[in-house]
């Protein structure tokens, strides 16, 4: 088997493990690499504890949309071993320079290298399971690397090929591509996260530009990482161009509707019909009665959220908004003018009627004085005198129906406190003496027909 020369130097490096412990490490020089060891970790230890006291005097804020909980502890735990790390670094360079063998330091380097990578990994990874796991790859790997078993591993496992047609990897290869892919998209993230952070704290930015720009910088990064994750695996940039060529016809025949709220979504951060707040109302944009009405809370590049009076959230997709007509509420100013109609009786005072209308809405709460609400005669109907209260208010966003019932409730109290009659529909039947009906059939005072006789 081709394996078993790999397998037999790993059984030999396992079992020459006492023995370089016994003549590496319980000697004088082995002793002296140790306490140095146990020294540098001890000043690093002390210099963490004085950054932890120096921190917990200071206020830091809370930064929740970055993921992250700026723990002084766990800052200066960081700090600590990142500092012994340094530490060992520099003794190890000082025994290679005079000539000595170094191998404690060298484990001791390791040990701290993987106790900063699981300190640090603890600021990011939330869920238990996912820390063990790592927990146990960064041990398992530092173990190799101290006892000189690194090498005859990745030969083991680069014979340990996986054929999928004409498509050949190596186990080793696939392991280093998922590793390049996990710490290439947790550096992304964080990246993406601070910039994102940035961009938030910017003053020459709204709210539209920073999205696009952050959804940009995202899917860019998305890519990047899944380019170079394959190469590590050993596919050739020429093999994706060519796959992709040809799963792109397939993919964008099924993706029609994705792709176009993908450019609306580009198109409306661009353009910024909407943003973020304003209130719209959409008119049979979905196909049902009536119409939507909120105000957005979130856009993105596939669709916009929109919070509605009701309490409920609707995702619509950004085609919506290029192919339906939007009334936006509070583009360019947060003052909405209501339409108030109703009808009088013609016998009731039309002056007085509007003077009381004006009243009821001038005392209505949310009606602003400033433009001043007016009262104009729309119509003369059949049986009314119609007119119209146009009232302005400024925080469309907490609705207007419950305007217009005020108005209309204190509209219906100054007119019967005040002899103003509402309208209702009047008809005049006129009744026209024609002479005898040539309508077919008999009244009921008219003769029977007379009996025919044969």
């Amino acid at each position: 088997m081709a394996s078993s020369p790999y397998i037999a130097k790993i059984v030999s490096s396992i079992s020459s493990v006492g023995h370089w412990i016994t003549e590496s490490v319980l000697n004088p020089l082995g002793l002296l690499q140790i306490g140095i060891a146990g020294f540098t970790f001890f000043l690093a230890w002390l210099f963490a504890k004085r950054i932890r006291e120096f921190l917990k005097r200071k206020t830091w804020p809370s930064l929740s949309h970055l993921h992250f909980r700026f723990d002084p502890a766990q800052f200066a735990l960081v700090t600590q071993f990142v500092l012994w790390l340094f530490a060992l670094w520099f003794f190890q360079a000082l025994f290679a320079k005079l000539k000595l063998p170094s191998d404690a330091l060298h484990v001791a380097f390791h040990l701290s290298l993987l106790l900063l990578a699981v300190r640090f990994a603890a600021f990011y990874i939330r869920k238990i399971f996912w820390v063990r796991v790592f927990y146990s790859v960064c041990a398992t790997v530092i173990v190799l690397r101290m006892f000189d078993l690194w090498s005859p591993t990745v030969h083991l496992l680069e014979s340990m090929t996986i054929v999928l047609g004409t498509i050949s990897f190596s186990l080793w290869a696939f392991i280093k591509a998922m590793t390049v892919f996990i710490v290439l998209w947790v550096a992304g993230s964080v990246t993406n996260r601070f910039f994102g952070h940035w961009l938030s704290a910017s003053p020459n930015l709204n709210y539209s530009d920073r999205v696009l720009i952050q959804r940009v910088s995202k899917t860019c990064i998305a890519a990047l990482v899944i380019l170079v994750s394959l190469h590590a695996a050993g596919i050739h940039m020429t093999a994706i161009a060519v796959t992709g060529g040809a799963m792109g016809v397939a993919i964008g025949l099924g993706l029609q509707k994705l792709g176009s709220n993908l450019i609306s979504g580009i198109h409306l951060l661009l353009s910024k019909p909407i943003r973020r707040g304003d209130v719209i109302q959409l008119k049979g944009a979905l196909g049902e009665k009536g119409s939507v009405y909120g105000w957005i809370t979130r856009m993105g590049l596939m669709y916009v959220q929109v919070a509605t009076r009701d309490g409920t959230e609707q995702l619509i997709p950004n085609e919506v908004f290029l192919t339906h007509k939007i009334e936006n509420l509070s583009y360019s100013d947060n003052r909405v003018r209501l339409h108030i109609p109703f009808g009088i009786a013609y016998k009731s005072d039309l002056n007085k009627a509007m003077a009381l209308a004006l009243e009821a809405a001038r005392g209505t709460e949310r009606v602003l004085k400033a433009p001043e609400p007016i009262c104009i005669v729309t119509a003369f109907g059949d049986s009314n005198v119609m007119l119209e209260v146009r009232v302005w208010i400024e925080d469309p966003r907490q609705g207007f129906r419950r305007v217009q019932s005020k108005v209309y409730l204190a509209i219906w109290d100054n007119f019967h406190n005040n002899g103003i009659q509402f309208a209702y529909p009047q008809r005049d039947l006129h009744i026209i003496d024609g002479g005898p009906s040539d309508d077919i059939g008999l009244s009921a005072k008219s003769p029977p027909p007379a009996k025919l006789e044969t």
